[in-house]
């Protein structure tokens, strides 16, 4: 009987383990003979769309079973040629070799993930949704391996049920869209199995289509974090704890809550000094606000975004004045709210989705948060996706609530033709405002594109209260065409080039028309892998109906034709370097009605980077910008322009130990001169004269500097150890010296803030 028992045992120990594959780089699980084989690639960056050749072989397996989707790439490559540098999470950027498997699970054509793994086991995930956004905020639930071998090297992917929300089909059986991709380091080139990547515009068309065997699975994560922040420049110490709860039923419904969340940052953003009427955008970068908001996207470029979750925990509104104790709500002023809660519920079923989204700030003492709130639906007939949204704010601090209703409309016309469509609709203190653009993009051929949009804002439309709008009172007719020849003689250096024509019109409701802007675009790859481009802009005469800020007397000022070029070009990468470089003039037309020279301006940049070895990367980056008759607003019809130079450097390191540790530089150190100031004003008719106001020359000095150390506990699960250190430094009564605009913001930081935070999922 025990002999008996043990072969029993022994035959099942065997058999779990025959049907178990474990991550790790080895595909020599006997559960792989199934899978379905995949190999033949196309070259699609460049896109030549030629068959990969026998040196260049690659194979990959795809299979699912009661845990997920398995993926298994086989790269064939002598080892010598294979470069493994590590990289930051999402940074697709590094010469690195990588596979990619580009999934659409629902098959719909409505949402893909891009995910991928390089040689050196660094991770790159991101969304790509159907109404073109190219997403990298998300990071998904997923496991990678890669692991090099003597003549070839292999990675393996694991995506669980649960990774994501999708659909559940009806039978066993699910239909998803896929392309499996290559990155060879030593040529930059992918290479797609199904001819097509994200960046395309055919792309959710051009998509392999494969039925795989389909399964459920919930899931119930716990994220508990703790964090510590203390500011030795303000002297204000934050301590919070707080938790983010996930739950997918595996049937097509989502819930996700946050409490007490946590702002503060662990990627600080770019440095950008911003003297125009129009607001920066920046991209979210809080882990609760990427995760499953793919639904709620509703946006255009960086023309507007419906919502836009960096506006939730913005700094709150505040009126010292008005209070007792004014001194003290001078010294309690934040730039950030809290954040009580934020939920988001979302259900897909067939070809219908419905989301609820709601936040909630925390009272201030001497302020009332906001509260926040979006409900989503959407629904496919056909090859037409038809949406709605409604989202709304309410600012008890200021009695004032602010509602946005959108329609949104996109149709496949087939894999050539696409449309889209979007009405929005603001109301806001009793005022309506509404909003309407509709684009349209058609792919004669495989290597042309033309597309073309109608943009329009009235001057009462409010977005900025949830959402981001880069202008309103605004009208914009675009049109673009792209073509790539890829037919060069073998004798040629040159792989493929790209040329294309953008032509803008911009005006504003009352058919105030913006100059035309022409922009002309060429870009040659080399085989070498090195690339120039060189583009040239035409701008017409026209008025500039932004930069008064929308006066009500004096609402446009009339600017001259500008002419420009630009050259820029990127080396190859060398064994431990390599550098790029951009050149640019422009030039404008002399004014009639003031003692002008006409407008000029020169930009030069050069960077580069060094990696002595593959854990280690350091880029460097300095640019001049020079700028004589810049036109900037004083107040009212009060302009000036000035001889305008600005110079900014950029140091960033990159260490990594293993998979576990990572250490980040990032520094951005900025300096503008604004010297020989010249008064002007605006005339009835927008003409530019001199006017007599008192125009100083100034300085501004902007310091950011962050040192982050990362350590993962496990996947999603990480420690963060952090120091900034920042400054904005502006004085019109000194003519400094730029080493001193560069050094005052650094000596004199308005925040220097030492974090913690340790975050854990369970």
């Amino acid at each position: 009987m025990t002999k008996y028992f043990k072969i029993v045992s022994l035959f099942v120990v065997l058999h779990l383990h025959a049907e178990s594959i474990i991550i790790d780089g080895d595909l020599s699980e006997p559960e792989w003979e199934k899978a379905i084989v995949i190999d033949r690639f196309y070259e699609v960056s460049p896109y030549t769309l030629k068959e990969t050749d026998t040196s260049e072989r690659t194979k990959a397996l795809i299979l699912s079973n009661k845990d997920g989707i398995y993926i298994g790439f086989k790269n064939f490559q002598d080892k010598g040629s294979m470069l493994s540098r590590k990289s930051m999470r999402d940074e697709m950027t590094s010469i690195s070799e990588k596979n990619s498997i580009n999934i659409d699970f629902d098959g719909d054509g409505s949402k893909a993930y891009i995910i991928a793994v390089s040689l050196a086991n660094s991770l790159f995930d991101a969304i790509k949704v159907q109404s073109g956004g190219f997403k990298t905020d998300w990071d998904g639930d997923w496991v990678a391996k890669a692991k090099e071998y003597e003549n070839y090297w292999i990675s393996e992917f694991y995506l669980p049920w649960d990774m994501v929300l999708m659909n559940q089909p009806e039978g066993n059986k699910r239909k998803i869209r896929y392309s499996a991709l290559r990155y060879i380091a030593k040529d930059q080139s992918w290479l797609s199995s199904a001819g097509t990547m994200a960046m395309r515009a055919a792309y959710f068309e051009e998509l392999d289509t494969l039925e795989i065997d389909n399964y459920t699975k919930s899931r119930f994560d716990f994220f508990p974090y703790v964090s510590s922040n203390i500011n030795s420049v303000t002297k204000i110490e934050d301590n919070k704890v707080g938790a983010e709860f996930f739950y997918n039923t595996g049937k097509g419904q989502q819930a996700n809550l946050a409490v007490n969340p946590d702002f503060g940052q662990a990627e600080s953003d770019d440095v950008v000094i911003n003297f125009s009427a129009q607001e920066t955008f920046y991209s979210e970068k809080r882990a609760f606000f990427t995760e499953n908001q793919s639904l709620f996207n509703i946006s255009n470029y960086e023309r507007y975004s419906v919502i836009n979750t960096r506006r939730i925990g913005s700094a709150p509104g505040y009126n010292c004045s008005s209070e007792e104790n004014e001194s003290n709500c001078n010294e309690s002023k934040k730039n950030y709210s809290d954040i009580d809660f934020a939920l988001r519920l979302t259900q897909k079923k067939n070809d219908n989705e419905v989301g609820f989204f709601v936040a909630q700030e925390k009272d201030e003492a001497y302020s009332i948060g906001r509260d926040y709130f979006a409900l989503r639906a959407r629904t496919k007939v056909n090859d037409k996706t038809i949406g709605y949204m409604i989202t709304q704010v309410i600012d008890d601090f200021n009695s004032a609530t602010s509602t946005v209703n959108v329609f949104d409309y996109i149709q496949v016309k087939s894999d050539k033709l696409k449309l889209y469509t979007d009405l929005l609709v603001s109301e806001k203190e009793n005022q309506s405002g509404l909003g309407f653009r509709t684009q349209f993009v058609y792919l004669p051929t495989k290597f042309t594109k033309t597309s073309g949009s109608i943009l329009y804002f009235e001057d009462d439309f409010k977005l900025n209260d949830f959402g981001y709008l880069q202008r309103n009172d605004w009208v914009h007719i675009g049109f673009g065409a792209d073509v790539k020849k890829i037919d060069f003689d073998d004798s040629s250096s040159i792989k493929q080039l790209e040329s294309g024509i953008d032509i803008n019109y911009d005006a504003d409701t009352n058919g105030n028309s913006n100059p035309i802007r022409i922009d002309q675009r060429n870009e040659i790859t080399f085989k070498n892998t090195s690339a120039f481009k060189f583009d040239f802009g035409f701008r017409s005469s026209g008025k500039n109906t932004t930069i008064t800020r929308k006066d009500e007397i004096y609402s446009f000022v009339k600017v001259k034709n500008r002419i420009s070029v630009t050259a820029d070009y990127e080396a190859i990468n060398y064994k431990f370097w390599t550098y790029d470089w951009r050149v640019s003039f422009e030039d404008g037309d002399k004014y009639s009605t003031w003692n002008s020279n006409g407008y000029k301006k020169k930009f030069f940049k050069i960077a580069g980077s060094i990696y002595p070895n593959d854990f280690l990367k350091i880029n460097t980056q300095f640019r001049v910008r020079k700028e004589n008759e810049w036109l900037n607003w004083i107040d009212g019809n009060n302009l000036a322009t000035y001889d305008l130079q600005q110079k900014t450097i950029s140091i960033d390191l990159n260490w990594f130990k293993d998979n576990k540790h990572e250490i980040r530089i990032k520094s951005q150190f900025v300096a503008v001169e604004a010297d020989n100031p010249r008064s002007l004003i605006s005339d009835f008719n927008g003409y530019l004269k001199q006017g007599t106001a008192d125009v100083k020359p100034f300085t501004k000095g902007v310091a950011s500097f962050q040192l982050r150390y990362k350590y993962e506990i496990a996947p999603l699960s990480n420690l963060y150890i952090v120091y900034s250190r920042g400054g904005d430094d502006y004085d019109d009564e000194i003519d400094r010296k730029t080493s001193a605009i560069f050094r005052n913001p650094w000596e004199n930081p308005i925040d220097e803030i030492f974090s913690i935070k340790f975050r854990l999922r369970y």
